[in-house]
């Protein structure tokens, strides 16, 4: 059976990246707990000051800075150190068969099989598309380097298998 679509990809550090903060946002509602978090830090440091509590606030608005850094510079250096760090992924060319119920990742490392019906998630933004295979594992496929009739084909393997 021939392939309905093949894909040549390699992971570079900046498509880590993109990848890890999609992962947040998607599965861990990273926006949502940033959000709450940093609200929860402002109501504080504004009742600090209304109380009259400025040494308190500061420390606040300084713990509310460190918070942020960690959760936006933080987490990005991180995944650039993560990638830089894994064999498996580093300079890797991934070639990729789109079967009709399946598709097969192929590298110099070895090659899988996974069924559309194992998937965890499609995970769709506006360059890439994140085809989890748990929560925090996936593939990557870059939107610019699809064929025609590719994203057609995985908003249709999203609407049959993923639930």
């Amino acid at each position: 059976m021939e392939p309905r679509f093949i894909i040549s990809t390699r992971y570079d550090k900046d498509e880590m990246v993109r990848f890890n903060r999609a992962v947040l946002y998607n599965v861990w509602r990273f926006k949502r707990t940033i959000i709450l978090s940093n609200v929860a830090l402002l109501v504080m440091i504004v009742t600090s000051v209304i109380a009259g509590n400025y040494l308190f606030a500061i420390s606040l608005a300084v713990a509310l800075a460190a918070f942020n850094w960690y959760f936006f510079i933080g987490v990005d250096m991180r995944a650039a150190r993560s990638y830089e760090h894994n064999k498996l992924i580093k300079d890797q060319v991934f070639d990729l068969s789109f079967y009709d119920d399946h598709y097969e990742g192929a590298s110099e490392l070895g090659t899988s099989s996974i069924p559309y019906s194992k998937l965890n998630q499609i995970i769709e933004t506006p360059t890439n598309f994140y085809i989890m295979h748990e929560p925090t594992v996936g593939t990557i496929i870059k939107k610019a380097d699809s064929p025609d009739g590719f994203i057609d084909f995985i908003h249709e393997i999203k609407e049959k298998y993923i639930v």
